[in-house]
């Protein structure tokens, strides 16, 4: 049995590593720091505002909080893939447009190694994405700059039950991805040179979290669980090639004339503090609220070589919850759980508009459900995440309205178990 989940991981992960290197976003927030980071929510926590860091689920992969995983049922195997698209409008002064994006964002599986104590699972997801493309022109020259690719990670998360209540658990993420960037100027001139500068960062390395869950059984039914989780402050390692070429245009022929190509040996860019707390109080197959809370230091964050101003520390909070009508009804519909929340949480961005410098936030609500014909854990998870990103006080700078829809399914299969014959 344990060879033949080995190959299932194998599997999982190599089928899946090709498909997440074409995702990206398509954001022009995205060109600061590291473009659009990605949180651990599935479709599960993100229809309740993305909570995950005080939630105990044992028939949810939580990579929000891996001491989560202590609690996957014994004799039991969850297996998770879902897929994210977003409809963005983005506005500035009298312009906008309209940008879609869809993709596979997760893959994942989890299993009991000891029962009702140790348990672990294993996922590739995205970490960051980047994709634009800005153009202006002035009597000169045009001017385009854009932005495309990301980096993903396999994470392997792990949680331990040390004792009636209390967990820790930890997850360990390789990560590997290409960045590409490209600047051009096209001159108006005819007979001038135009010129393309082009970066590319490959990035490699490993990250960690902590996390830590007690769980308070009040009686039977009800419980209140605390956790936090932290990532201190680490380093990747990328190696960064530059291209520089200057060209003419013959019509719609582009004839180089330059050009000039280095590659830097291996260095190290960081990745910031991240603390994270969270609280739920659940009602077994009725009720969860809960809330979630953290932050990120930005400040002094050396991102590919360089420490960017703009960027600053940041503060987030999320609720939400659901309510299951019945979850023993025979009738299809009393079944459905009804899910909602909202967030909150500051950009790292330090936006410079027309002489004046705000911080961009974004905010959001989002609701969804779970639809699961029998009743077992099998489903089809649906969120919808209406929101906004930017600073509304700096009315005609640019201003990004979204909506994010996510669709996670989930098989719960019962391995492990030695059958008897009587």
């Amino acid at each position: 049995m344990k060879r033949k989940l080995y190959i299932i991981v194998l599997v999982v992960i190599g089928c899946t590593t090709g498909v997440f290197a074409q995702r990206q976003t398509k954001s022009p927030f995205s060109r600061f720091g590291y473009g659009e980071m990605y949180s651990f929510s599935n479709a599960y926590a993100q229809a309740m505002g993305g909570i995950g860091v005080g939630v105990n689920n044992p028939v949810q992969i939580n990579f929000a909080n891996p001491a989560n995983q202590s609690s996957i049922l014994k004799e039991s195997f969850l297996f998770n893939v879902g897929v994210g698209a977003n409809v963005r409008k983005l506005t500035e002064a009298s312009s906008s447009a309209t940008v879609t994006s869809v993709g596979l964002e997760t893959m994942s599986l989890a299993f009991p190694i000891i029962e009702n104590r140790w348990g672990c699972a294993v996922g590739i997801l995205p970490f960051n994405s980047v994709g634009y493309e800005m153009n202006y022109t002035d009597s000169l020259a045009s001017y385009s700059y854009s932005g495309n690719g990301g980096v993903n990670q396999v994470v392997l998360s792990s949680g331990v039950r040390l004792f009636k209540g209390l967990s820790i658990g930890f997850n360990a993420a390789y990560l590997f991805g290409t960045t590409a960037y490209t600047g051009e100027n096209t001159f108006k001139e005819s007979s001038a040179f135009y010129s393309r500068k082009q970066l590319e960062y490959k990035t490699l390395g490993f990250l960690w979290n902590a996390g830590i869950q007690y769980k308070w059984q009040i009686n039977e039914a009800k419980a209140l669980t605390f956790g936090a989780t932290v990532r201190t402050p680490q380093q990747l390692t990328y190696r960064e090639t530059q291209k520089f070429s200057s060209y003419v245009m013959n019509g719609v022929i582009e004839i180089s004339k330059d050009t000039i190509s280095t590659a830097t040996e291996k260095s190290t860019t960081d990745i910031p503090l991240e603390i994270g707390v969270g609280v739920s109080y659940s009602v077994e197959n009725k009720i969860l609220l809960g809330v979630d809370a953290g932050l990120q230091n930005w400040d002094n964050i050396s991102c590919y070589g360089k420490v960017d101003a703009d960027l600053q520390q940041t503060k987030y909070v999320k609720l939400g919850g659901e309510i299951i009508p019945n979850y023993k009804s025979t009738k299809f519909y009393q079944r459905i759980p009804i899910r909602i929340g909202v967030h909150y949480s500051d950009l790292p961005i330090m936006y410079q508009y027309e002489g004046e410098t705000k911080q961009l936030s974004e905010y959001g609500v989002s609701l969804g459900t779970r639809i699961k014909p029998k009743q077992n854990q099998n489903g089809l998870a649906i969120a919808l995440d209406f929101g906004h990103r930017g600073n509304s006080s700096l009315a005609k700078s640019l201003q990004e309205t979204y909506l994010l829809i996510k669709l996670n399914v989930t098989l719960q299969e019962v391995w492990f178990m030695k059958r008897k014959i009587n």
